[in-house]
Order: C-alpha cells, then sequence, then structure tokens
C-alpha cells in the first residue's frame, strides 16, 4: 500500500489533496497543529481507515523530527503546510518574517531531509505546493513575505531535484495563483484595510490583473498534485495553475 504524507491538511488546497488521493486507496497521513480539525478532515475521507492524523506544529525542527520517527513507510510527502502574513513593510516585525518561513520553507526542508532516505528506499515522490506570489514579475508590496518564501521554496525545489535525480527521487512543486480558500480571504480582508478597498473590489482587480476568469480551485490544485503522482518524469517539474488552466510547465 502507498502512503502519502500531507502536511497542511486541515483545510484548503491539503484537505482536498488527502481526498483525491485517499480516493485512489493511498493511506494518507494527515498532519497539521488542530486536532479537531484533523479529525473532521479524516471523518469525510471516502475510506477514513486508510488514514491517520497527527497534530503538530512543524514550525520547530523538534517537531519535524517526531513526525520522522512516527512515519515507518512514505512513498510521497506533500508539503503544503504554510501560513505567510500580509501586511506593511514597515509594520512586519522580525518575528513575523521567521515565523513565515519556519513553517512553510523550513518545515519542507526538513521534512525533506528526515523522509530522504525511506523516500530514496520507496523511489518516491515530493511534491511542494508553493505559490504564484514567487515570481518575481509580479510582486506585491503587501504580500512580501509571502513571496520571499515561495521564491525560496521553488529555489530549493529545483536544486533538491538535482539531488533527486541521482537518489531516484522525484522532487517537483505547484505554484497555484489566486485560490478560493479561507486563507485568500483573510488576505483580502486585511488588504482591504491597507489599500481602503473592499474585499469585493480587490478580488475583482486581481483577476483582471492576472489576466484570468476567475481565481483557481482548491480542487484544481489537487487534481494536479495527482497527476504529477501518476507523472513518472516528474522531477524538477515547475507547475504553475491560475484561473483553472495550467499556464506553465517546465
Amino acid at each position: 500500500m502507498k502512503v502519502a504524507v500531507i502536511t497542511g491538511s486541515s483545510k484548503g488546497i491539503g484537505s482536498f489533496i488527502a481526498k483525491d488521493l485517499n480516493k485512489k486507496k493511498i493511506k494518507v497521513i494527515l498532519i497539521a497543529r488542530s486536532k479537531k480539525l484533523l479529525k473532521r478532515v479524516q471523518q469525510n475521507l471516502p475510506y477514513p481507515k486508510l488514514s491517520h492524523i497527527i497534530s503538530k506544529d512543524l514550525r520547530s525542527l523538534s517537531a519535524c523530527n517526531l513526525v520522522g520517527k512516527k512515519v515507518k513507510k512514505i512513498n510521497y510527502l506533500i508539503n503544503v503546510a504554510g501560513a505567510t502574513k500580509g501586511g506593511h513593510f514597515l509594520k512586519l516585525d522580525d518575528e513575523t518574517w521567521n515565523d513565515g518561513f519556519n513553517l512553510k520553507f523550513k518545515s519542507a526542508l526538513r521534512l525533506s531531509k528526515i523522509f530522504w532516505p525511506k523516500l530514496k528506499k520507496s523511489r518516491g515522490k515530493i511534491i511542494n505546493i508553493g505559490g504564484g506570489a514567487g515570481s518575481w514579475e509580479k510582486p506585491s508590496r503587501t504580500f512580501m513575505i509571502g513571496g520571499a518564501v515561495n521564491t525560496a521554496l521553488n529555489h530549493f525545489t529545483k536544486t533538491l531535484s538535482l539531488q533527486g535525480k541521482l537518489d531516484k527521487v522525484s522532487v517537483s512543486i505547484i505554484n497555484p495563483g489566486m485560490t478560493l480558500t479561507g486563507r485568500l480571504e483573510k488576505l483580502l480582508k486585511a488588504d482591504s484595510k491597507i489599500l481602503k478597498k473592499s474585499v469585493k473590489q480587490l478580488l475583482k482587480e486581481r483577476t483582471k490583473l492576472a489576466k484570468i476568469k476567475r481565481p483557481t480551485k482548491p480542487e484544481e490544485v489537487a487534481k494536479l498534485t495527482l497527476k504529477l503522482i501518476k507523472d513518472k518524469k516528474s522531477n524538477g517539474k515547475v507547475l504553475s495553475i491560475d484561473g483553472g488552466k495550467i499556464k506553465s510547465l517546465n
């Protein structure tokens, strides 16, 4: 039986990925801080018995190490966890910057390293979920931390894929654009206070600026993740999904 470890799977994109993989009878190990939310996701899986939950805050190395000890077998590591905060540059303190990197970038880095020997043994895959904010072509002054973290995650993925080529471990990344999750709503609410615009107006403006008809749906990111799992030549791939349509594949 194949086993997938999915971080940040208590809601949003992570929960949709868990559901899609579980539907294929892949055992999913769900990781997030909230045990209550994890149990809710677990109960709604097609095959709840083919799942296990681990309630841990992945911001620390010790938590990542504990997860590594609990998981005996792994075929797929899917790093989704991440909640970088937006805001005005002068109001983003050092702790907020550290928080953004610790949860999204460092947890992906640490878990990749911890699970590498087991992934090498299973000839498994690492799929990182980054974000469109990592593109230097369309930076946002109110989402500076997210942009920096996703840029770092893209670079890490590409360079790790070089090691993956030697060790037969596939490493790739998906960069969703605006995605209809609760997190997007939070970011828009924060930006509306800074930019003095309504959430509805901001969503309309950003959809137009991105030249898309609508934001991406989390289930579309999940389907793309499943496609990467099936892809025998996925190592080193960087996929961008925006408005329900893949714009780049390399």
